[in-house]
C-alpha cells in the first residue's frame, strides 16, 4: 500500500542546494510511497524539476494570528493527506509549531523525523550542531532508517546556455549575496582588481548575478571593461550548466554559488564573520574558502593567491 510522505524544507537557496542529497536519498528509500514537498514559493519550480518528488505544495509561512484561515486551509490539507511519516528538514520554530499540531490533533498522528522533543525519530542536537550540513542531514536520516546519504547531484538541472555566447575560457564571479546580507559581500571593487587579473592571464571574467547587482557590476566593469555580464540573464536551471563550462568560481557565501560548487566547478568562496567553514564550507579537497571577521579586510592578493582552477585537457 502506497503511504504519504512529507518533506518540509522552505529554503533559502543554498539550503535548498545542500538538502539535494537527502531529497534523493528520502525518494530512494520511498520508491514506492508518494513523496510530497511542503516548501515557499521561490523554489516551488526547482523541486518540481528535481526527479525527487510526487508532488509539491507551497506554504507562504504565514503568520497565524494574520491569516488564520490561510493557516486552518494548510492544515486541513495536511490532515487529509494522512502522511505516514514527515521528514522536518527545516527545523525551525515554524516546523516545531507544525510538529506539536500534527501530532496533537492529527489522527493517525504522521511518525516524525527531526531535531525537536516529541519526534519518533529523534537526534541529539548537541552532537551534530557545529557539523557540516551534510552530516547534519545525513544524521537525521539514519537515525530514521536511512543508511544511505550522498552528496548533492545537480546533473538533472541542465538548460541550453548556447544562446549566452559565452567565450572559451571563463572564470565566474559571483559578487552578490541575498538581499539584507551585505555583512557577506567582498567588495565589488576588489572584484574588479580580480577580473583584471584574470583578464591578463587570458581568462574572460564572467559576473554572475541578479539585477540587484547592477551597482556591483558597474563597478567591477569600470576596472576590468572586458569582463562579461550575465546579470538577469540567467535562472536556477542555467548557473550550473554555466558552472560546468567554467574554469573556475569565486564568490561569496550565496546560494549560486553553492550551485557552482556542486556542478563541479572548482569554487573559492569569500566567508564573513556570519558564514561557518564547519558548516557550509566546500569538502572536495579542490575548493577553498577563505574566512575573514569583515570581508573588506581581505586583501585581493590574497584571493588571487588562493583562486582554483579546472585542469584543462
Amino acid at each position: 500500500m502506497q503511504k504519504g510522505i512529507l518533506v518540509i524544507k522552505h529554503g533559502a537557496l543554498g539550503d535548498m542546494i545542500f538538502a539535494m542529497g537527502a531529497f534523493k536519498a528520502i525518494r530512494d528509500h520511498h520508491k514506492k510511497d508518494k513523496v510530497v514537498l511542503l516548501t515557499s514559493p521561490p523554489f516551488k519550480r526547482l523541486a518540481e524539476a528535481s526527479p525527487y518528488f510526487d508532488e509539491v505544495w507551497i506554504d507562504d509561512r504565514l503568520r497565524p494570528w494574520q491569516h488564520p484561515f490561510k493557516i486552518l486551509s494548510l492544515f486541513r490539507r495536511l490532515r487529509q493527506e494522512k502522511f505516514a511519516r514527515v521528514y522536518d528538514l527545516q527545523r525551525s520554530k515554524r516546523t516545531r509549531w507544525y510538529l506539536k499540531i500534527m501530532k496533537h490533533f492529527f489522527n493517525p498522528s504522521p511518525e516524525w523525523s527531526g531535531i525537536f522533543p516529541g519526534c519518533d525519530f529523534h537526534y541529539d542536537v548537541p552532537s551534530v550542531y557545529g557539523n557540516h550540513i551534510l552530516e547534519i542531514n545525513r544524521t537525521q536520516l539514519e537515525v530514521a532508517g536511512i543508511k544511505k546519504v550522498l552528496k548533492p547531484d545537480l546533473s538533472w538541472l541542465r538548460a541550453d546556455i548556447k544562446p549566452l555566447h559565452l567565450p572559451k575560457k571563463y572564470f565566474l564571479l559571483v559578487p552578490g549575496t541575498s538581499p539584507g546580507q551585505d555583512h557577506k559581500k567582498w567588495p565589488a571593487s576588489f572584484y574588479g582588481r580580480v577580473a583584471q587579473h584574470l583578464t591578463d592571464k587570458g581568462i574572460t571574467p564572467v559576473v554572475l548575478g541578479t539585477k540587484n547587482e547592477r551597482e556591483a557590476w558597474e563597478e567591477i566593469h569600470a576596472l576590468c571593461p572586458s569582463a562579461l555580464s550575465l546579470l538577469g540573464k540567467t535562472n536556477l536551471f542555467d548557473i550550473p550548466e554555466i558552472a560546468r563550462h567554467a574554469i573556475g568560481a569565486l564568490g561569496n557565501d550565496t546560494g549560486p554559488m553553492h550551485l557552482c560548487y556542486f556542478s563541479g566547478c572548482p569554487s573559492l568562496y569569500l566567508f564573513s564573520y556570519s558564514s561557518g567553514v564547519d558548516l557550509c564550507g566546500p569538502t572536495d579537497g579542490v575548493s577553498k574558502v577563505l574566512k575573514q571577521e569583515n570581508l573588506k579586510d581581505l586583501g585581493v592578493e590574497d584571493v588571487i593567491k588562493n583562486l582554483v582552477f579546472r585542469k584543462m585537457k
